[in-house]
């Protein structure tokens, strides 16, 4: 009785999705690191890459009551994000998005947590990752 157990326990470990992100692990401030990987043809991902930009990119924000913010203010803009967030799995999922009625967005399918380790914050977002370090 004692080995099924185990045995059971163990599937049920080995089934669990790694990838699950508690939603209160992503809540803080993330600062770009400027640092982008894209994914190629093949679908295979292609050397990270350190872009120089004259606009500084936003410091992005998960709070704790499920709101999303760029450098403080409410994050919903155009094709990109929205007010509030949920996490299932490692999905960011936006709500309260912006209408862009003059704009071809590409279709929205959410935000993909590729990685969230230590203080290290990978998102994918159509098909390119970009890296966050978690600020004070």
């Amino acid at each position: 009785m004692k080995l099924t157990t185990l045995i059971i326990s163990l599937l049920l470990i080995a089934c669990t999705s790694k990838e699950d992100i508690a939603p209160t692990t992503i809540v803080g401030k993330w600062a770009p690191t400027y640092m982008l990987q894209n994914k190629n043809a093949d679908d295979s991902w292609g050397d990270w890459v350190t872009i120089n930009t004259l606009i500084a990119l936003p410091i992005i924000e998960f709070t704790n009551d499920g709101r999303y913010l760029t450098n403080g203010k409410p994050g919903a803009n155009c094709c990109y994000a929205g007010n509030k967030y949920s996490i299932s799995g490692n999905i960011i999922d936006f709500t309260e998005r912006l209408g862009c009625p003059n704009v071809d967005c590409i279709p929205y399918a959410g935000w993909i947590i590729y990685s969230l380790k230590d203080d290290t914050l990978i998102l994918e977002i159509n098909n390119t990752r970009s890296k966050y370090i978690k600020t004070k």
